[in-house]
């Protein structure tokens, strides 16, 4: 039996239209308009999560800054159990070995401090610097109280902990 030659299977060829072109189903690839949609579709995407990723960086700073807030605590209650009285010197409880020494230099987004201290009572806080959009300060006191916040225009505070 023989196969006439427009029986035989061959490979699919484009079809030529009437005005010579190929036929836009046989086409492969994109063109620029689809790249150039798909390209504004991110940055719209990215432009929207780029807000929530900033505050929660800030979030996870000021987490930070109050689990150093409670190593300072920590530290002026075993300072407070030595001496009956509560340091008024960071550098004071990092000689002793009884705090951090990157707490007392490290330059970071906080600086730390001890505002006021006596025989009864204690109070230490975190200041936000280097920062022109986020200020503000943390504390906290003899009884392991975090109180404060850092606040940036048009956002709602932070403060460190859960939210």
């Amino acid at each position: 039996m023989s196969v006439s030659p427009r029986q035989r299977i061959s490979p699919r060829r484009p079809v030529a239209s009437a005005g010579g072109q190929r036929s836009r189903a046989l086409r492969s690839g994109v063109t620029l308009m689809e790249v150039m949609i798909v390209v504004a579709i991110i940055a719209v995407l990215v432009s929207l999560s780029a807000p929530s990723f900033t505050r929660s960086m800030e979030q996870s700073h000021a987490d930070v800054a109050g689990a150093r807030l409670r190593a300072i605590w920590a530290a002026q209650r075993l300072y407070w159990l030595e001496n009956r009285t509560y340091s008024n010197d960071l550098a004071e409880l990092e000689s002793l070995g009884m705090l951090d020494p990157t707490i007392v230099s490290d330059g970071g987004r906080y600086s730390y401090s001890i505002v006021a201290a006596d025989n009864e009572s204690f109070v230490a806080a975190a200041a936000r610097d280097g920062s022109t959009r986020w200020g503000g300060q943390f504390t906290i006191d003899e009884t392991g109280l975090v109180g404060g916040a850092i606040s940036a225009a048009g956002e709602s505070d932070i403060s460190p902990g859960y939210q």
